[in-house]
């Protein structure tokens, strides 16, 4: 039961890593992704995680080394960094909007 938990696991989490690798890689080539906040967000949002999950993905492969580890602490040290920019556009755009509101209704 184990072996066949962790091919499952193993199969979803490269097909995920593939999945967000071709998502970095549509975006880069078919968007002008780097005109607008929004865009250029997105883009480092899906990078990271691109990141995130290929490195992880090569453990299904290649062994633990201290190259790999230092990479994928690398390119975690990224998510806290998009997902405070995530944080301050949501908070943003809810003060813009509240704002907004509350200019309608005085």
């Amino acid at each position: 039961m184990h072996d066949e938990l962790y091919l499952i696991g193993s199969v979803l989490l490269i097909v995920t890593s593939l999945l967000a690798l071709a998502c970095v890689a549509a975006q880069a080539l078919l968007a002008r992704w780097w005109e607008t906040p929004g865009g250029r967000h997105v883009m480092a949002f899906q990078s990271v995680l691109a990141a995130v999950l290929a490195l992880w993905a090569l453990r299904v492969w290649i062994p633990d080394s201290d190259l790999i580890r230092t990479l994928r602490s690398i390119a975690f040290a990224g998510v806290p960094v998009v997902l405070g920019w995530r944080l301050l556009i949501i908070l943003k755009t809810w003060r813009e909007k509240r704002r907004e509101h509350t200019r309608k209704e005085a």
